[in-house]
């Protein structure tokens, strides 16, 4: 069995959860704000139960949680156990999850709140998109007040890369600037300590840090990466087993899921801070900038030509035959160039004959 309590160390700024394991030495994970307005000590403990479903699964170990947790939370969780041990059986196993109080939400409700959100914010088209969206109520109904965006060091910046963090940290904090948002900057250790495989667990992880805002927002926002018509199975973030990380109290949802990728640039691209600060990969010399030359920088090159707004500095132009350097590593990214050539129209004749050329090659898929 895992069980998880929080620390009594634990502050505002760095909330601890005490983690022993019957397969492992004890270990702890932590989440500490380094800039912006903390979240309050939780009086649940529904981010552990979030941030260590995952390991617990992993391991074939049950979770009990040393402390209350959220009725609807937990029923959540074990759908969440069905779908991805239906999905993914060579990762993933049936476990229990149990808390020392279940504390029955289901009548309840974010309340007051309910019309304000806190997000998840790289500082990438999708994310951005979503936060303009909501600003600017591109959403009707489900346009909601931004209460943060919060930026995680140890997610795709590893923790040692402080400098990276930082380029990272200023460029997301340029763009909610301009869009009238706090920023609130954190750092955890979470794939030390509890992820299996990253590609598979990461929503968990997000969701598990929005989760520590409950005081602030009643929804938690995880920028949709894919449309309804195309998303991705198995996949860490899917509008299947997104929803199902939310207690009563804190609702998940993944915005965006309506709107293709050309559409989102050329929603955002006529701001000044997306058009210098734009971070839409991790495999540059700079962590906290893009290398303007892997399959997604080359990618966005072109939404943004699609959506008429040319190069921007943050990416660099799109070079003569640069398509065809590029590797399609998966079939999501291979369905987001077929949707690219629907813009045809709006590209130049070379720029559609290197993407024709491109989707016709073979998925080079990632081991």
């Amino acid at each position: 069995m895992i069980r998880a309590r929080l620390a009594p160390e634990s502050e505002r700024e760095r909330i601890v959860i005490d983690i022993r394991t019957d397969h492992d030495a004890d270990s702890r994970l932590w989440w500490e704000t380094t800039a912006g307005d903390p979240p309050s000590l939780p009086d649940r403990l529904d981010a552990a139960a979030l941030a260590l479903i995952a390991k617990a699964m992993n391991f074939t170990q049950d979770l009990h949680l040393e402390g209350p947790v959220s009725w609807r939370l937990l029923a959540n969780l074990e759908e969440y156990v069905d779908a991805w041990t239906r999905w993914r059986p060579d990762i993933f196993r049936p476990v229990a999850i149990t808390a020392d109080t279940v504390v029955d939400d289901r009548g309840e409700g974010s309340g007051p709140l309910g019309g304000r959100a806190v997000a998840a914010f790289s500082g990438g088209v999708d994310g951005t998109y979503s936060a303009y969206a909501h600003v600017r109520g591109l959403l009707g109904h489900r346009s909601l007040d931004l209460a943060a965006a919060v930026l995680v060091q140890g997610f795709d910046i590893p923790l040692d890369d402080d400098a990276g963090f930082a380029l990272a940290a200023a460029g997301a904090r340029a763009m909610t600037d301009e869009l009238g948002i706090p920023l609130v900057t954190m750092r955890t250790n979470w794939q030390a300590v509890a992820d299996p495989e990253w590609q598979m667990t990461f929503g968990t992880a997000v969701a598990a840090v929005l989760h520590l805002f409950h005081e602030r927002a009643g929804n938690a926002l995880l920028a949709a990466d894919t449309t309804y018509d195309a998303f991705t199975l198995p996949w860490g973030s899917n509008p299947v087993t997104g929803p199902l990380l939310s207690s009563s109290r804190m609702r998940m949802s993944q915005p965006g899921a309506g709107v293709g990728r050309t559409e989102k640039t050329r929603v955002i691209g006529d701001l000044a801070s997306v058009r210098e600060h734009l971070r839409v990969c991790w495999q540059g010399d700079d962590a906290g900038r893009n290398c303007q030359r892997c399959e997604k920088c080359v990618r966005t090159k072109v939404n943004f030509l699609a959506a008429g707004h040319g190069a921007i500095p943050a990416l660099g132009p799109l070079h003569p035959g640069e398509l065809r350097s590029v590797t399609i590593g998966s079939t999501g990214a291979h369905d987001l160039y077929v949707e690219l050539l629907d813009q045809a129209d709006r590209l130049p004749d070379d720029v559609v004959e290197d993407l024709r050329w491109l989707v016709d090659q073979p998925i080079q898929h990632h081991p």
